[in-house]
């Protein structure tokens, strides 16, 4: 039995990153320490699925299928925040706006689906955003270069396209491929 590690996910335009990209990592690389997301590989997730058996796959598209598209509808990225809000924060992220809320149609669609078939819904409230850096250690000015950047607005994109994303884990990082 083969198993592949799975989620489902959009990959963002990392075009709006990148007149940005080398100045954040400078200024938080003051403040932190940690893994950057790749440029490549910035996604939000609608829900990870961990380790699937290969031959589930064509039944996770069967009950996904009406999501796995390009949605044609306009999502804003900017804006940062950080998780945990109490305690010491592990992750900076990009927030995601879509006015329509067709991302949360979407993710309904998603978790409604796949209940179906035995994947048990996601225990905390769905909330769109793109890591920018795994944090593993921080020093007291990071608040400080966070108030400074917490309204940086990347752009825009007229659309999106949500895909079933297997992800293999590499010393030097994660490798994405899209499976549909």
């Amino acid at each position: 039995m083969a198993f592949k590690r799975l989620f489902i996910g959009t990959f963002v335009d990392n075009t709006l990153f990148k007149p940005y990209w080398d100045e954040l990592q400078l200024e938080f690389n003051k403040v932190l320490k940690g893994k950057w997301t790749e440029l490549e590989n910035l996604h939000f997730t609608y829900k990870f699925l961990g380790n699937v058996n290969e031959e589930k796959i064509p039944e996770i598209k069967r009950y996904i299928y009406r999501s796995l598209k390009e949605i044609d509808s306009t999502i804003k990225i900017g804006g940062l925040g950080y998780f945990p809000l109490k305690g010491e924060p592990q992750v900076l992220f990009s927030k995601i706006h879509n006015s329509d809320k067709s991302i949360f149609s979407h993710f309904n669609n998603i978790e409604n689906g796949l209940k179906k078939i035995g994947f048990k819904p996601e225990s905390k409230k769905f909330f769109p955003h793109i890591t920018l850096i795994r944090i593993k250690s921080l020093s007291s000015e990071f608040n400080e270069i966070f108030q400074e950047h917490k309204d940086l607005q990347f752009g825009l994109m007229k659309s999106f396209k949500i895909n079933l994303i297997e992800s293999t884990l590499t010393q030097n990082g994660p490798i994405y491929k899209i499976i549909e």
